[in-house]
């Protein structure tokens, strides 16, 4: 997995879904040789409103090694379904305003 740093983010109307954009070629972690597009995927991640928003994410096939990454922006983290604003919020502070359940939070600040 790729976690892009300089990226734009734009709402596709017709599909309801925001699109992912990485400004920086997309390298390999096992190898370090330039990817290329494979396919895209949906990931729905939950924000501070309470709301969903479904993200087109990118992944990505390593030529050499075959391996297929799938490039996340730092916005979301890897294999969470809240936004990082979020956790990073609840992890500083009480989280009272969170829209996560109380076993989560209490998980998320250990």
């Amino acid at each position: 997995m790729l976690v892009a740093t300089h990226y734009t983010v734009s709402l596709d109307i017709g599909k309801g879904v925001y699109v992912v954009r990485n400004k920086d070629a997309p390298m390999c972690p096992e190898c370090g040789v330039l990817m290329s597009g494979y396919d895209h995927r949906k990931r729905k991640a939950i924000g501070a409103d309470g709301k969903p928003r479904i993200f087109l994410i990118r992944r990505l096939r390593c030529p050499v090694c075959r391996q297929i990454h799938a490039e996340i922006p730092d916005s979301l983290i890897p294999y969470k379904h809240y936004a990082s604003e979020v956790i990073k919020a609840v992890q500083q502070r009480d989280g009272s305003l969170c829209p996560a359940d109380d076993s989560t939070i209490r998980r998320w600040k250990k």
